[in-house]
């Protein structure tokens, strides 16, 4: 942020300022760098995991490139003003301005001064009318740093509270977006159901919560990578036989399916007289199938043994839901967490219906 200033030697105490070194110039430079990357993982991350639109969303590259370029431009001058101001002090008080750098110090009558700036490379910029002085203030210590400011007087003291007050809404906000974003990607998020496609278990106009920790986090394909990587290990368990899944079907792009695991890597599925045979063995479905369970698929598409990293999920309502036996074997990266908890039924709340609110079975 740019602030203009005027000296005041009403507000002026004697006062010595240094800029950060040893140890404390370590932290700086690291907290400084860590920062950078982060605004640039954000970017790369936002771009293709913030929900409701189509990813990867463009405008989210060109915001977190700007921050970034802005940040870099700074840090950059920075590590030159470390490195050209070796141990560089700042001395004011009424008679005015003496900037100690390099051995060499430089002294600024109070009555040459005209204006004082604070750029936004974080550089106090000291005008008079023979030339322009600058120190790194932002290279001194932060409570420091206000202090000094503070002894100025702000010929636009309405503009610097806008700025400041935009600044902390933006960076609010872009923090709570960053975490909200973080939360849907890797732990839970809220679906709706608009299809009777696992009736009777979950109903049109079910809302629910599908949890993201049971089978590890999937990180979202960013620049650079050729895929998204599920992360098994950070998972409690693999997947089984009965859970309910949200996932992308490999015949479409922009839905997202939910559907009930039959199959795992390594079974033996097949289909017989309407119901589900596993490793020769007839599975009971009785208490959440819903119809019978024919091979619609001209030829048959995952009858036989599931291959390793691919699983078979069909819907509850049998006889009307599109699922593994038109789309075939479904990757199990493709499944992005496990049904866990239905909290609401419009329908159902208005007649005071609470029944089928808990977990997903």
């Amino acid at each position: 942020m740019i602030q203009y200033f005027q000296f005041d030697k009403e507000l002026i105490n004697d006062s010595e300022f240094s800029m950060i070194s040893g140890s404390a110039s370590t932290k700086f430079f690291m907290k400084k760098a860590l920062y950078m990357l982060l605004v640039l993982y954000a970017t790369l991350f936002l771009a293709v995991a913030i929900p409701f639109v189509n990813t990867p969303f463009i405008p989210i590259y060109f915001i977190g490139l700007a921050i970034f370029i802005v940040f870099s431009i700074r840090l950059a001058n920075q590590v030159i003003k470390f490195r050209g101001y070796k141990n560089g002090k700042l001395k004011i008080s009424k008679d005015g301005v003496e900037i100690t750098a390099a051995g060499k110090s430089i002294q600024i009558p109070a009555d040459e001064i005209t204006s004082l700036e604070l750029n936004i490379t974080g550089d106090l910029v000291i005008k008079k009318n023979t030339g322009n002085v600058s120190f790194p203030v932002s290279l001194v210590i932060e409570e420091e740093r206000e202090r000094l400011l503070a002894m100025l007087r702000d010929t636009a003291p309405g503009r610097t509270t806008v700025i400041n007050k935009a600044w902390e809404f933006f960076d609010a906000v872009s923090v709570a977006l960053i975490l909200a974003v973080h939360i849907i990607q890797y732990i839970i998020q809220a679906y709706f159901i608009p299809t009777g496609s696992m009736m009777d278990t979950l109903r049109i106009g079910d809302h629910l919560f599908v949890e993201k920790i049971t089978y590890g986090p999937i990180i979202p394909q960013m620049i650079g990578m050729d895929k998204p990587v599920h992360v098994r290990w950070l998972g409690i368990r693999e997947i089984r036989r009965g859970d309910i899944v949200i996932f992308r079907p490999p015949h479409e792009t922009d839905k997202d399916y939910i559907k009930r695991c039959i199959a795992v890597p390594g079974d033996k599925l097949e289909i017989k007289d309407g119901h589900i045979y596993i490793n020769g063995s007839r599975i009971d479905e009785s208490s959440y199938v819903k119809g019978e369970t024919h091979d619609y698929s001209l030829k048959s598409k995952v009858q036989g043994i599931v291959p390793e990293g691919k699983v078979v999920v069909f819907g509850d309502n049998r006889e009307n839901s599109m699922d593994s036996r038109y789309f075939g074997y479904l990757d199990i990266e493709k499944i992005k967490g496990k049904a866990f908890f239905l909290y609401w039924n419009t329908e159902q709340i208005k007649k005071l219906d609470f029944s089928r609110i808990g977990i997903i079975k």
